[in-house]
């Protein structure tokens, strides 16, 4: 049965990343924020001390080095928390925990599994990417239209005599990108899209910083590979058959609702110190309302996470038809990133004119809901809910291409 009351274990890790997020992160986020030096914006000490209480490796089972926290709802706990102190250094840990699950447990070959996970485990800073995006192949998503059979990837891979690949090609708007020391690369090859376990130092891989207007912290880049060897073996295996919580989707609408939580309480702090008319803003009926506005959509974007990953994490509800097929994941994506960003532009309404005056928080929030908001892809996002609803199904799956 659904429940919304949380386990002892998953309030400890709740507990733990909100502890870490409102005493370690958020106290230097905003000045982090303001640096005009990208690399000055990687908080490497927190990234190390995060690394050190567990929040890379806590997905993965205690035999390989975690804590065997691999439900989607805990992980969607702790996004929320590290989020609500800051969503760039929040990425670092929740992308690569949730990809560790993923690649090192699920997919992974034991060769694969016994190179790459020592290295991960050893590495408080062993963070990876998944590249993917390209700056000129047009593999978008088309309503209701079969994608075509003859989309590729201009990012090629090519086989060598002695079963090694060379890889050439860009990518770009990758997040963790200029960092990660693990990328799985998705390139062409004969056979289809590939994805390729491509070391951060390999030789002929270069990479260049992206600045975005939100989400500042931490690091986002274009990366280009001349020539790049990939040794043979290392073809990241696909997802088993029959697994529903793999992804990240849920992941990333939990770091967006962290983003709206923060602004909310920045603003019911600000709406309770700011005098205006004669009486604190909190006062003003017109404020009342919108607040509720604001904590209404909240929590029905957490609610709607919530059971999106509660249905992950079982999968023979769906099975038994005692919850309906419904595209509950893509839900959760669209709605928080458009209610986040509706959300923090009404804190900013709230704040008046302060709330256009760099370095005040719900400016950076405005900002960061607004990257949230893009990443959610808010029409695509809706379209494939539709085409779900409808039962569309495709013969050859979207933005990746022929496969």
């Amino acid at each position: 049965m659904f429940d919304i009351r949380l386990s002892d274990e998953q309030r400890e890790f709740q507990k733990l990343a909100r502890d870490f997020a409102q005493k370690e992160i958020k106290p230097g986020s905003f000045a982090l924020d303001q640096e005009p030096n990208w690399e000055k914006r990687v908080p490497i000490a927190l990234l190390k001390k995060g690394s050190q209480l567990g929040f890379r490796t806590f997905v993965l089972s205690e035999e390989n080095g975690g804590a065997g926290a691999s439900e989607q709802l805990t992980n969607c706990l702790v996004a929320e928390e590290l989020s609500a102190g800051d969503i760039g250094t929040a990425y670092y840990f929740m992308l690569t925990a949730r990809r560790a699950r993923d690649w090192f447990e699920l997919r992974m070959t034991p060769e694969q599994r016994a190179y790459f996970l020592p290295k991960f485990l050893s590495d408080d800073l062993y963070f990876t990417t998944v590249a993917i995006h390209e700056p000129d192949t047009d593999l978008g998503f088309d309503y209701y239209t079969e994608t075509p059979e003859n989309v590729r990837l201009k990012t090629r891979a090519t086989e060598q005599p002695d079963g090694s690949w060379i890889i050439n090609g860009a990518k770009n708007f990758q997040t963790v990108g200029y960092m990660a020391k693990l990328l799985v690369v998705m390139a062409q090859t004969p056979d289809g899209v590939k994805p390729f376990l491509v070391e951060g130092d390999s030789k002929g891989l270069v990479r260049r910083p992206m600045s975005k207007i939100g989400r500042r912290v931490g690091d986002n880049a274009e990366i280009f590979f001349d020539d790049v060897r990939v040794p043979k073996g290392r073809i990241l295996p696909p997802a088993p058959k029959g697994r529903t919580d793999m992804g990240t989707h849920l992941v990333i609408a939990s770091l967006t609702l962290g983003v709206g939580r923060a602004a909310l309480e920045e603003t019911l702090k600000y709406t309770q110190e700011r005098t205006a008319g004669g009486k604190l803003i909190i006062k003003h009926q017109a404020v009342g309302l919108t607040l509720a506005d604001m904590a209404m959509n909240l929590e029905a974007a957490r609610r709607l996470i919530w059971t999106a990953a509660w249905v992950k994490d079982h999968p023979e509800a769906i099975a038994d038809g005692s919850v309906e097929d419904r595209p509950y994941e893509l839900m959760a994506l669209a709605f928080t990133g458009t209610a986040v960003q509706r959300l923090t532009e009404q804190g900013m309404e709230l704040f008046g004119g302060m709330g256009v005056i760099a370095g005040m928080p719900i400016e950076k929030y405005v900002r960061d809901a607004l990257i949230k908001k893009h990443i959610s892809f808010p029409f695509p996002s809706r379209f494939k809910i539709t085409e779900a609803l409808t039962g569309y199904k495709r013969k050859v799956p979207p933005f990746i291409g022929a496969n």
